[in-house]
């Protein structure tokens, strides 16, 4: 159980180290840089720790194919936390195992069972209440109310900033999705010790293409921005390997539900008694759906 709750805060950890980031006025591409050129090189350490430098091709293309999920996954992901929050958004990101499970439903023939169908049916029903934007309080006291009617022609209109973070929730869903797709496919399909060259090939698309995007924009990460950049990559990497100590010594059964709504619990808690957010009536209904459809996704026949 212990290795389980530390998966919980490491991941928890990855969006609110990003989100404090992302307060504080650091930039969020050498972050990523940095984070993911950290997760490259302990995937590195790990393969010459283990010497097994053997792979499949299909080893390749789904190692390959969850870095590019990676790499976009912390674009929509940065942009997720402006629009959304860091509660809402890595809601959604627990809620896309609901994809691996409707896809293995199609192509591996596992029928779910009447909470599962439950399960996935309430976090199709939790996407367009996550697409709200939760308030800080900084940004509520930034604002004074203008009462003026010279002022209310000017006033932005809800309804674009509402579509736009339904699009982005949506988008983030879709990727985290085929992200959890490729791993469940590594799983079926490929021996499980060549796990840490897949996470090597993970790991080198995503530093490559942040990499060719800082030669390109010419951007030298700070100080602040580097140690970000290493405690989240640190997060990346230990959270994944802290998930996999705890399988050997919990059953799955409990491992996914609260890995799924623990990891959304934290994040909640955190998220309002630290970073200062606040939901709304909607994102609050939005996670509560998602916690109780993660738990009835996981739940097996006895």
């Amino acid at each position: 159980m212990l290795f389980l709750i530390l998966h919980v805060i490491l991941i928890s950890g990855f969006g609110l180290f990003l989100k404090d980031a992302k307060n504080r006025g650091h930039r969020m591409q050498p972050i990523g840089h940095v984070n993911y050129l950290t997760a490259l090189l302990i995937s590195i350490l790990s393969v010459v720790r283990t010497g097994n430098f053997q792979f499949t091709p299909l080893t390749f293309i789904f190692g390959t194919t969850n870095g590019i999920t990676y790499a976009i996954g912390f674009v929509l992901v940065t942009l997720g936390l402006r629009l959304s929050g860091v509660v809402v958004t890595f809601a959604v990101v627990r809620l896309s195992l609901v994809v691996p499970i409707v896809v293995a439903m199609l192509f591996w023939h596992e029928t779910p069972n009447l909470w599962q169908s439950i399960g996935i049916l309430l976090a199709c029903s939790a996407l367009p209440l996550l697409g709200t934007k939760s308030k800080s309080k900084p940004a509520e006291e930034a604002v004074p109310e203008q009462k003026s009617a010279e002022q209310f022609p000017v006033s932005r209109p809800p309804e674009p900033v509402q579509r736009l973070g339904i699009l982005i929730v949506a988008s983030l869903f879709i990727n985290s999705g085929i992200s959890r797709l490729a791993m469940k496919a590594f799983n079926e399909l490929c021996p499980i010790e060549q796990k840490p060259v897949y996470l090597v090939f993970l790991f080198t698309v995503t530093s490559a293409v942040y990499t060719v995007a800082a030669i390109y924009q010419r951007t030298i990460p700070t100080l602040w921005e580097g140690f970000y950049g290493v405690l989240i990559g640190i997060c990346n990497v230990m959270g994944s390997w802290a998930f996999l100590a705890a399988l050997d010594r919990v059953d799955a059964l409990i491992a996914f539900p609260v890995s799924g709504s623990g990891g959304v619990l934290f994040t909640t808690l955190v998220g309002v008694l630290f970073i200062g957010e606040r939901l709304d009536r909607r994102s609050t209904v939005g996670v509560i759906i998602t916690i109780v459809a993660l738990i009835l996704v996981n739940l097996q026949r006895a």
